[in-house]
């Protein structure tokens, strides 16, 4: 196949010209249908025609051959992420819908596109359904939980002005939670300075894969370690559940819009207050309907710090009541699970 280990792309106004010429040679008679027709088929794209569209595509911006699926992600694997960014704004105008040639890049039930959802408000209300059923069905004694305008963070390419942007999704409860989760990993760290370790089982080849076991050492402290964070995810919980009470009803209808180079990647993080503003936001206007109804970054800064010193208070609070009044011996009962990673999963952890 001649894979290089380092491809050099063409220059990225070649994109157009490139994903018609993919196109063409996939779907003959795509451009002779009106822009409705063109959008339907797009969205629902068999397998074989997105392969071929990708094969084309890597052919004419990198001289990459490919026969199959399997030697097109062989050579994908190769990539860093600036190289990634030419295939993925190139192809976006064929994924994506509306002005923005907006794309959620998200999993959807067969045969569901983004055409089924007309705002992302309507997109959040199935998504929550479907995991208050999936809980449900795990264990029949859940009590489901209405819905509150919560998003857990998905991801989404879309263009911005004319340029490629990454980005991520959130609704304010989510992104609070991810900001505690930082928070709270640095001051467990730091009050409990802890490493992972390779386990008695780990690299063991079971079946078709590879055990993957590692082993918390916290010099001695791991039982105050375990009872810390097991504290600390509650604590992560009740915020996240409050907070989500507490945007709903308020009812803000805010974006907060975090825009962000990551080396030669253009990323936006888009904070959404709460079902409101959910509501507000069509895919086909993504970014000018956020733009809309944008809200002030300083409002956001104010609240992240808020909870974030809330968090260390108390991390520090339990962290001394755990030296002077937890006991060790008693251990909480907990599923013991086993993890195995097919053995081409795990190449790319090595």
């Amino acid at each position: 196949m001649g894979i290089p280990m380092k491809p050099s792309p063409l220059h990225s106004d070649k994109s157009e010209v490139a994903l018609r010429r993919a196109i063409i040679h996939a779907i003959p008679e795509y451009y002779a249908w009106p822009e409705a027709e063109q959008e339907r088929y797009r969205l629902n794209a068999s397998r074989e025609e997105d392969f071929h569209i990708r094969q084309t595509l890597l052919k004419i911006l990198f001289d990459i051959n490919t026969n199959s699926e399997e030697q097109l992600d062989d050579a994908l694997s190769e990539f860093n992420d600036e190289q990634y960014l030419l295939p993925n704004s190139t192809l976006l105008p064929f994924q994506g819908i509306g002005e923005n040639n907006f794309f959620l890049n998200e999993y959807l039930a067969d045969g569901v596109t983004l055409l089924k959802f007309s705002t992302l408000g309507d997109y959040a209300r199935d998504d929550h359904r479907f995991q208050q059923q999936a809980r449900k069905r795990e264990d029949p004694a859940y009590e489901v939980q209405p819905y509150q305008g919560d998003l857990y963070p998905c991801w989404a390419r879309l263009n911005i002005g004319g340029e490629f942007n990454y980005a991520t999704l959130f609704s304010l409860a989510a992104w609070l939670h991810d900001i505690l989760d930082e928070t709270g990993t640095e001051r467990i760290d730091e009050l409990i300075p802890h490493n992972y370790v390779e386990g008695n089982n780990h690299g063991k080849q079971e079946g078709q894969g590879t055990i993957f076991d590692f082993q918390v050492n916290a010099a001695g402290k791991e039982p105050q370690l375990d009872e810390l964070q097991h504290r600390y995810f509650e604590y992560m919980q009740m915020r996240y559940e409050h907070r989500l009470d507490q945007s709903d009803k308020e009812s803000k209808q805010r974006v907060y819009l975090l825009p962000e180079k990551q080396g030669s990647e253009s990323h936006t993080n888009f904070v959404f207050s709460d079902k409101s503003a959910l509501d507000a936001v069509r895919f086909r206007h993504f970014h000018k309907d956020s733009q809309r109804i944008t809200g002030d970054i300083a409002e956001l800064d104010g609240l992240a710090n808020q909870e974030q010193k809330a968090a260390v208070e108390f991390l520090d609070r339990n962290y001394y009541d755990i030296l002077d009044n937890f006991d060790p011996s008693v251990v909480r009962l907990r599923r013991k699970s086993k993890i195995i990673l097919a053995d081409k999963v795990l190449d790319d952890f090595l």
